[in-house]
């Protein structure tokens, strides 16, 4: 057998596997869409509220003030509050996209052209970006012992993009 034959019939194969993951991709995702829809009507970001009390300052004096305490018990707190952080900004990321994406479908299916609402979406896609780097730094620097997080600043852009998606007029996907 002819080795460009072979390399041919390879490259073929190796298209063809990869249309059929595109193909079965591209299906999923027009099903989840649906999904995404209503789970953005239906999203609250009281979830995220927890977030706000991993790092009070009360509750590490008050550790201090027990009996039987040492600083390896605050350091302990800390990475383990810290480790449970970092799992609350995944999810918050997650939800993020998943309200980025519903807003999207909204704006894709509206009767009429929406452009105040798209700025909007990009706007609070930066924001949100944004914060979530500076989170990201300033959780670091936390580990140092330098500064705090600041949450807040994390959580409007996403309680911005539920509040305009929950605006948009709703659509029959």
């Amino acid at each position: 057998m002819n080795v460009a034959f072979v390399g041919a019939v390879m490259l073929a194969v190796l298209f063809g596997v990869a249309f059929f993951l595109l193909f079965n991709r591209l299906i999923l995702r027009q099903k989840e869409t649906r999904a995404d829809v209503e789970w953005c009507r239906d999203f609250s970001i009281a979830r995220y509220r927890p977030m706000e009390r991993l790092f009070v300052e009360e509750d590490y004096d008050f550790l201090a003030e027990q009996p039987g305490f040492h600083p390896g018990i605050y350091r302990k707190l800390q990475a383990e509050r810290r480790r449970v952080f970092r799992h609350y900004l995944r999810c918050l990321r997650r939800d993020f996209d998943r309200l980025s994406a519903g807003a999207k479908v909204v704006l894709v299916h509206a009767a009429e052209d929406r452009p105040d609402l798209a700025t909007t979406l990009f706007k609070q896609r930066c924001l949100f970006n944004y914060a979530m780097a500076v989170v990201q730094v300033r959780l670091v620097l936390q580990t140092m012992g330098i500064g705090r997080v600041d949450v807040q600043r994390l959580v409007s852009p996403l309680e911005a993009m539920r509040s305009q998606l929950r605006q948009a007029q709703p659509v029959a996907i």
